[in-house]
Formats: C-alpha cells, sequence, structure tokens
C-alpha cells in the first residue's frame, strides 16, 4: 500500500498508516519503495517493524520502521529533508481511497506515483482479489492497469459498478502519443484512461474528475 513518510532518520522512518486497517506485527521485515520528491528517484528500503501506533482522535497512527543496511542515497535524501521535513509536492488536501489493479511488474513502475499522491492507496492483482477488497473497503475510485485491449479491465470495473457504483472507474494505460476514446456518459464503464506517461496532475484530475 502507498502512504505519507515522516520523521525520516539515519536509521529509519515513520510510515503514516493506521496499523490497525493493515496485517503487520512488530519485528516484521518490510520492503519499502520511497519516492525522493526532489530528484524524482525512488530508493528500494528493507527494514523491520519496532513500533506500531494506533490512530487516536485527531492524531494520526503510524507503524515505526528500522532500516537494514540502507543504499548510500539514503543518507543524503535524510540529510536533506532535514530530518523529516517534507518535499514541495502538495497532494490534494482530501484523502482518498484508491484501489489499483495490475500484474506486480506495472504497479511497481507506477509506486512512485501512488506514493507520490498522498492518498490512502491498495492493490489487488485479479477480479477475485479485487472482489476481496471491495468487500471490506469502501473506494473512491478504481485503478485498472492494464493496456486498453486488454480483455481483464471490463470484467473488473463492471465488478466495481456493481459492488460501489459511486466509485470513479479509471484504466491507467499506455497511449503513445494517441487520443484515449472518447468517455464519460452516464452508460460508460469507464469514466476516464490517462496515459501511464503522464504525471501527478493528469493522474489527480482522472481520479477526481477535474
Amino acid at each position: 500500500m502507498a502512504c505519507r513518510t515522516r520523521d525520516v532518520s539515519d536509521s529509519g522512518l515513520f510510515l503514516d498508516v493506521d496499523p490497525t486497517t493493515i496485517d503487520v506485527i512488530a519485528g516484521a521485515l518490510v520492503t519499502m519503495s520511497v519516492m525522493d520528491d526532489a530528484s524524482g528517484e525512488v530508493i528500494e528500503l528493507t527494514g523491520e517493524i519496532t513500533r506500531l501506533v494506533e490512530r487516536a482522535g485527531a492524531h494520526s497512527g503510524g507503524v515505526g520502521v528500522r532500516l537494514i543496511d540502507p543504499p548510500v542515497t539514503w543518507v543524503p535524501l535524510v540529510h536533506r529533508v532535514g530530518g523529516g521535513r517534507r518535499g514541495s509536492t502538495v497532494p490534494p488536501k482530501r484523502r482518498m481511497r484508491i484501489l489499483v489493479v495490475g500484474d506486480d511488474a506495472r504497479r511497481r513502475g507506477a509506486m512512485a506515483l501512488y506514493v507520490t499522491s498522498g492518498w490512502d492507496v491498495r492493490f489487488a492483482s485479479d477480479l477475485a482479489t479485487t472482489r476481496e477488497a471491495l468487500a471490506g473497503f469502501r473506494v473512491d475510485a478504481i485503478v485498472a492497469e492494464h493496456d486498453l485491449d486488454d480483455p481483464r479491465w471490463p470484467k473488473l470495473l463492471e465488478e466495481v459498478r456493481r459492488q460501489q457504483p459511486m466509485a470513479r472507474r479509471v484504466i491507467r494505460a499506455p497511449l503513445k502519443g494517441k487520443s484515449p476514446p472518447p468517455t464519460g456518459s452516464a452508460e460508460d464503464l469507464v469514466h476516464c484512461i490517462v496515459d501511464v506517461d503522464a504525471g501527478l496532475d493528469a493522474f489527480v484530475a482522472a481520479i477526481t474528475d477535474s
């Protein structure tokens, strides 16, 4: 899942996510892809969960992680942000809930985009895991990480329309310079198509219909 990172240090970081909403325990090993807003680089990290802080009222919860052998690119990032100040990217004020469906390669390739969005992002890999996710998680939008000629996304979006008809249905696909097919009528299965080469602004516009 994607979340904000704060309180970074040479040896650890704090993930801004309510631990009661995810299946984690203290002592578990985790892998993370952290977006460096300044350079656009994604830093791959491995760490051990050392602290779980449940959300309480206005106070956000989170997960403390001790890093294991962080790469050489991590320390310069920590020193540049001053031990926890965030970059200049400002996500939308409303923290939307997004379900992303696609294979591992497509999801990992887009991880920096989802982390930068600052939204509550969860992932599914196929129709079965999509159904399971929708049953226990109200979403504002679903993003199908599939090519336009992929036969899987119609069934996915039909399932979303059946279970959560108010959710916005988006396909993120390589357009290769071509204009996307027209969408937007009440009968359409797809609300919006966004190019995989488009940046954060295009992605936000696709999700928020702005």
